[in-house]
């Protein structure tokens, strides 16, 4: 949409103006093409009875004249085009452009530098009933400096203007009821009141037209017409005002979650190691009961490691800084499985639980060991964790260019109505949480799932029931036509 155009329609001197260039144009070339023929035509034809090449040519330019009018009525229109526009195609560009705006700004833009260039008026504005209180009327484009730029919803003016059929002209003065100085001042003329249903959502007003004092019926037609795209896409801007202000009330509430997690991690850490120590040191004195000394041990431990792993989630969501990424490197999953088990070994036989590794010694995935580690780790964790006794099966094999891993277990199951939940942070079953011999904080998953994501891969449960669930884990495999050792980078990045 170009700037600075008028209408055809609208204005008299604007179709005056395309027709006498029109008519000028079509004069000239065809009186042009007159000459050329009669040079042409005349020295061979004409005699001194018969003027045959005047007769032709006279001829020939009397049939080009309504196709030449034609194609120079099409030139002159378009290269007038910029300058000059039909009531039709205002409507139809400026609705389209309405329909793809949603921004406040892009709203300024539209119907305060733009349309009234178009309609040739001096200046327009924009008000719109601010969210999210909608108690208040206030211009867009210019920063709220003053009560001056705002319009009360329970004031006089905007009564008077709700009760508005289509148009306002302002009065000069303002009478002993409504104050129109707000709207004066901002060299508004004419208030056009903009209503989704019934209900008042936006003002625009037009200044005075550039030439002449009144102004003309098509221009307020035009305006009437555009009134309810214009108010439908004010209605959009503030739901995008409203939701971009709660966007950012939720960003400071997140930043102040994260304040407050990792202060009070910190704070708790410090009692923690004393108490703990204290612990040690009491454990060893003769009068200490060794029941009561075990009990407060696995305590204090437990606190210890749901501080750990608060602290730990909250650091995986916090999204790495610009430039910060990790390199991959081929893993191999059978040494990396063996070592976490090995940490669970001892756990697991004190609970009656064994494992069952199923693992190709040479199969490897692209990962970062530090957080591939911890994800497994987590995932083994909650198999070991839920389950009394049986057997954790862990297997993984190749399959469609992944290295895809499972982890089954005999534990109680998850219910069906619990699954959509089950990675979500801080979140525990109802049957885990009644076993009271299984502390936790809802957090493995949810960081096994962040690690393994991160990485490229994927996490899901494949199945769930009484005698057990299986979870699995996919990662991009170095296939065996790659030959890549183990610990060799690969040529990508991804963020940590």
């Amino acid at each position: 949409m170009q700037g600075k155009t008028t209408l055809v329609g609208v204005d008299w001197r604007a179709r005056w103006i395309g027709k006498a260039l029109t008519i000028g144009v079509l004069v000239l070339l065809l009186s042009l093409l007159y000459l050329i023929l009669i040079g042409l035509l005349v020295p061979r034809l004409d005699t001194s009875g018969a003027p045959l090449g005047h007769l032709i040519a006279t001829i020939l330019v009397a049939m080009l004249v309504v196709p030449l009018r034609n194609r120079v009525g099409l030139l002159i229109s378009r290269m007038m085009r910029r300058e000059w526009q039909s009531s039709q195609e205002l409507l139809r560009d400026m609705g389209a452009a309405l329909s793809h705006t949603i921004s406040p700004e892009g709203l300024h833009a539209l119907l305060v530098d733009d349309l009234p260039q178009r309609l040739r008026l001096q200046t327009a504005t924009l008000w719109m009933l601010e969210p999210p209180d909608d108690q208040a009327f206030v211009v867009v484009g210019r920063p709220r400096a003053s009560l001056e730029m705002v319009l009360l919803i329970s004031g006089a003016t905007a009564r008077q203007l709700a009760a508005t059929p289509s148009y306002l002209l302002v009065p000069a003065q303002s009478d002993a009821d409504v104050d129109w100085s707000p709207i004066a001042a901002q060299g508004v003329r004419l208030v056009i009141p903009l209503r989704v249903g019934e209900r008042l959502v936006g003002i625009y007003g037009c200044g005075a037209p550039q030439s002449g004092l009144l102004y003309p019926l098509r221009v307020i037609s035009i305006l009437l017409m555009l009134a309810p795209a214009v108010a439908s896409a004010l209605e959009n801007a503030r739901a995008y005002t409203k939701i971009a202000r709660l966007n950012q009330q939720l960003r400071q509430l997140d930043q102040m979650k994260d304040e407050f997690i990792q202060s009070v991690g910190h704070e708790l850490r410090t009692p923690l190691t004393s108490l703990s120590l204290a612990m040690q040191l009491l454990s060893r004195q003769p009068g200490m009961p060794p029941a009561m000394a075990h009990v407060t041990h696995v305590g204090v431990a437990q606190l210890q490691a749901l501080v750990d792993r608060v602290l730990e989630f909250d650091l995986r969501l916090t999204p790495p800084a610009d430039g910060q990424h990790v390199a991959l490197v081929a893993v191999t999953l059978a040494a990396l499985l063996d070592k976490i088990v090995e940490e669970y070994r001892p756990i697991a036989e004190a609970k009656g639980v064994r494992f069952d590794m199923r693992v190709r010694p040479d199969l490897a995935a692209w990962g970062h060991v530090p957080s591939l580690h911890r994800a497994l780790h987590e995932v083994i964790d909650n198999a070991v964790r839920y389950s009394e006794s049986g057997t954790v099966t862990i297997e993984a094999l190749y399959h469609d260019g992944l290295a895809v891993m499972s982890i089954s277990d005999e534990g109680p199951g998850i219910p069906h109505d619990e699954r959509d939940r089950l990675f979500a942070a801080f979140y525990r079953g109802s049957s885990t949480r009644a076993l009271a011999a299984t502390p936790g904080a809802g957090l493995g998953l949810s960081i096994a799932r962040r690690d393994i994501e991160a990485l490229g891969g994927q996490i899901w449960l494949a199945h769930s029931g009484p005698a057990g669930s299986t979870m699995c884990v996919a990662l991009p495999a170095v296939t065996p036509t790659e030959g890549v050792p183990a610990g060799e980078e690969r040529a990508r990045f991804v963020g940590m």
